[in-house]
């Protein structure tokens, strides 16, 4: 017996399964090449549906393996027509859909592809505060003030990697500063021979 299933209705219970900012590749990719069906009809052509299902398939487990940059990337050559796979199965897909409705469609998955983007910025920004409230909470903690800049320079000079980052997380001290005779963070590190706090420091921007 074969599934009485629509498009939608597989993107509607897959939904629950993508972490919220991976959720609006899926659902571009979706709005942008999946033809309209009714609830109850069924998709005959499970060759083409099978295919559009690798396209998604790729563009998820790109996804699963970078910070979103790669994947989204992806689905804008597809939304921008530069895939020329999903070009030809979009003939397909589209084959009944009347032009006016296909641009719809497909103006609706940028739309969603534009907001989740601005709302991946956003839910940056606020990990980041987040992040830094907390280093400063952890630093009162230990007697260190996250802004004293002395006191992130000697935790550089004794190889402090807790308080290291911590100070760096709570970005309350430049990377890059030097203490009284000109010596900064990184030429510190150096000194102290730890490769894992010289790596620190340098992608904190201290190179």
């Amino acid at each position: 017996m074969r599934a009485r299933y629509s498009f939608a209705q597989f993107f509607i219970q897959a939904r629950s399964f993508l972490e919220p900012r991976r959720l609006v590749v899926a659902t571009s990719l979706a709005l942008a090449l999946a033809p309209v069906h009714a609830a109850d009809s069924v998709p005959d052509d499970w060759a083409t549906f099978s295919r559009f299902l690798s396209i998604l398939q790729g563009v998820m487990q790109t996804a699963a393996k970078d910070d979103g940059r790669e994947s989204q990337k992806a689905v804008e050559e597809i939304l921008a027509g530069k895939n020329a796979e999903a070009n030809e199965l979009a003939k397909e897909l589209f084959a009944e859909v009347p032009d006016a409705e296909r641009e719809k469609m497909i103006s609706i998955g940028r739309s969603l592809l534009v907001i989740g983007q601005k709302q991946a910025v956003l839910d940056a920004q606020t990990a980041r505060e987040t992040q830094a409230i907390q280093a400063r909470k952890d630093l009162a903690g230990m007697g260190l003030v996250y802004h004293d800049r002395s006191q992130f320079l000697d935790a550089v000079r004794r190889g402090d990697l807790i308080a290291v980052r911590l100070f760096l997380m709570g970005r309350g001290v430049d990377p890059k500063t030097k203490d009284i005779w000109g010596t900064n963070a990184l030429d510190l590190a150096k000194r102290n021979g730890d490769p894992e706090l010289i790596a620190l420091i340098e992608s904190a921007g201290a190179k």
